[in-house]
């Protein structure tokens, strides 16, 4: 039997792409380029680049295209400020449940992120994609601009694996369809996902005890309403 041709590293993957599979959802070539400058490759500017194209939809597979060399932890950024946005009741538990399936994955220890094919195929069109891109970029670049590397004393493996470990719990609090707890425990995934991308402590610090401070309001209110019930119904 022929040798099976050995799968591309991770590190090359990205390099690997072939010109078909950077494909727009209606079938067109994407005028996304892997290459440039450090700037050119920040989230924000990867993520306005991916809509200047003349497809008329976008999928969530062109945006994973992107993302490929930032994997976890740009999508992490990109859904949880999502949250962040106002936006009509009960999309934080749309845009939370991908946050859990990344937080699990990332704390299996999976390489690269996995969304079943449905969920990738899914688009949107083009202008409401530019639509919630120009309301999501001022946002990622002011947490850009201040971050870089510092203060990083643990090693990446330990801090992946508490990074994962909190973000799942955090998302499990966006998914919550309570106003007004989403937004905190989703800048706390942000705070934590760009310190692990950039091994910038400080963030990653802030993101903890922001984490901490969302939790605990959770917790209280949901003490509350416990109480409450007892109250009325015991």
């Amino acid at each position: 039997m022929p040798n099976r041709p050995l799968a591309p590293k991770p590190l090359e993957r990205h390099n690997s792409i072939k010109r078909e599979d950077k494909m727009n959802a209606d079938g067109t070539p994407s005028d996304w380029d892997p290459t440039g400058s450090q700037h050119a490759r920040r989230l924000s500017s990867v993520l306005v680049q991916l809509g200047e194209t003349s497809a008329d939809r976008i999928s969530f597979n062109d945006i994973l295209s992107a993302l490929s060399e930032r994997s976890f932890g740009a999508l992490m950024v990109l859904f949880s400020a999502l949250n962040l946005l106002p936006l009509p009741p009960g999309t934080s538990t749309i845009f939370g449940i991908p946050l859990v399936l990344l937080s699990i994955q990332l704390l299996m220890g999976f390489e690269n992120p996995w969304f079943p094919a449905f969920i990738r195929q899914k688009s949107i069109r083009i202008e409401s994609y530019r639509s919630f891109i120009a309301r999501l970029e001022p946002l990622l670049m002011r947490f850009e601009k201040l971050a870089r590397p510092r203060y990083w004393l643990v090693p990446q493996m330990i801090v992946e694996r508490v990074v994962s470990i909190v973000a799942l719990l955090m998302s499990l609090i966006v998914i919550l369809p309570i106003p007004l707890i989403n937004q905190m425990p989703a800048l706390s995934i942000i705070l934590l996902s760009i310190g692990l991308g950039e091994q910038d402590g400080v963030w990653l610090g802030t993101g903890l005890l922001v984490a901490a401070l969302a939790a605990g309001i959770a917790i209280g209110l949901g003490a509350s309403v416990g109480l409450a019930a007892l109250h009325i119904f015991g």
